[in-house]
């Protein structure tokens, strides 16, 4: 039984980046940026008015309130290539350019309008470069703005399509197959008979390797018996990411390491020091990575977010493949007996600018409704058996938490 560090450092040092490739930038959303970006131009790309008001000449208006000619107007997407002289304004939107002339804008609120628009009122002085965006004052030409490795969210797509990026190199997505293996498991349009349950670790797994940014596909639920998982095992070797759930713990039923061994899979561990999901299976057949992940819902669940999901995201090339870490207060004590890593469920929430997290009521990791309510899990170390309210503890957010009451 290796350390969850340790587990996790063996995943990642055993998986390797998918080649790149082009997709157009609305296909980009949820991909990982394969290489660094720069500008291909000044933004803005020219002087830029932030107000809605009237370009000026500061020095003209110095002594406010003042009188000045309007000359004309400029909107978003107009230029101008009349100068400014002095005496003279331009009536000007949000975002449109500034003349050659002008090194101001009075906003409108603090003008008045005068003979039917063709003189204006400056009621208040205004410096040099008031609300003027300088060209290239955000981003110079050849300047990185965004960097390879991360995950393309809306505000990602936002830089790439003002810097001119219709095609945007991403990591190739992974191709996961899931095996879910399980005399007891019918799929969810059957009633279950006499100890029968529906399978939810199939659908559960599955969508949490397409959050992951996989392609994947489920094959099953298998029944408890070697040649059926072998032969989905080879079926789904065909993949770049094989998870098995269920079969990895020490009962007679479970069959998966025997089977995987038939295939040549080299395990390099099958058990960690964590709670839920101590029997974790971890091995490589060619370039092909395996997991067996245990059959309790709650520990498929949490085992493929702390090491599947890292794999598939460094498949992608992401830089940054955990989840983020705070430190939260307890809101109720909790007691870790295992002697592993514990991860307990619970919702945390921000409270008088901190995080609060209180525990979910919980059976076990059977418990698959309780695990949906929380957004958070709570990590006491092995060595740690016990935190009372008001202590500090480690907190994994999972990706519900803005979600659940993250806010």
């Amino acid at each position: 039984m290796i350390p969850v560090e340790k587990a996790l450092e063996t995943v990642l040092a055993h998986t390797r980046a998918l080649p790149v490739e082009e997709v157009a930038l609305d296909e980009a959303l949820g991909r990982v940026l394969a290489g660094d970006v720069d500008s291909d131009l000044d933004l803005p790309p020219f002087r830029r008015s932030m107000m809605d008001g009237f370009a000026l000449r500061a020095a003209d208006v110095a002594h406010a309130p003042a009188r000045l000619a309007v000359v004309g107007q400029i909107r978003a997407g107009q230029w101008s290539d009349r100068p400014l002289q002095a005496g003279e304004a331009v009536a000007i939107m949000t975002g449109a350019p500034v003349p050659s002339g002008a090194d101001a804008v009075q906003q409108v609120e603090k003008t008045r309008g005068l003979d039917g628009g063709r003189a204006v009122e400056i009621l208040e002085a205004v410096d040099e470069g008031a609300h003027v965006a300088p060209a290239g004052s955000e981003v110079k030409a050849g300047q990185r703005v965004l960097g390879g490795g991360r995950v393309i969210d809306p505000a990602t797509v936002a830089v790439l399509a003002a810097v001119g990026r219709g095609r945007v190199r991403v990591g190739r997505r992974p191709r996961v197959s899931v095996v879910v293996t399980g005399d007891e498991l019918v799929d969810v349009w059957h009633v279950p008979g006499r100890g029968q349950i529906r399978d939810s670790n199939g659908p559960a797994v599955l969508a949490q390797a397409r959050w992951a940014g996989a392609e994947a596909r489920l094959i099953g639920p298998v029944a408890d018996e070697t040649g059926k998982i072998a032969a989905a095992v080879r079926e789904g070797l065909g993949a770049d990411v094989l998870v098995l759930s269920g079969g990895v713990s020490a009962g007679a039923f479970d069959l998966v390491e025997e089977v995987l061994s038939q295939f040549d899979v080299g395990l390099l561990f099958t058990q960690v020091a964590i709670k839920p999901g101590a029997p974790l299976v971890f091995g490589r057949r060619g370039d092909t990575l395996v997991f067996g992940l245990p059959g309790n819902p709650v520990s498929a669940q949490v085992t493929f977010d702390l090491f599947v999901r890292a794999a598939l995201l460094r498949l992608q090339g992401a830089r940054v493949v955990s989840r983020p870490v705070a430190e939260a207060t307890l809101g109720e004590a909790v007691r870790n007996r295992s002697g592993r890593r514990s991860h307990l469920p619970a919702r945390a929430r921000w409270a008088d600018g901190h995080l609060l997290a209180t525990p979910v009521p919980t059976q076990g990791s059977a418990d698959l409704v309780a695990h949906a309510q929380a957004n958070a899990l709570i990590v006491l170390d092995a060595g740690r058996t016990a935190a009372a309210a008001g202590e500090r503890v480690p907190l994994v957010l999972l990706g519900s938490f803005l979600e659940r009451d993250g806010l």
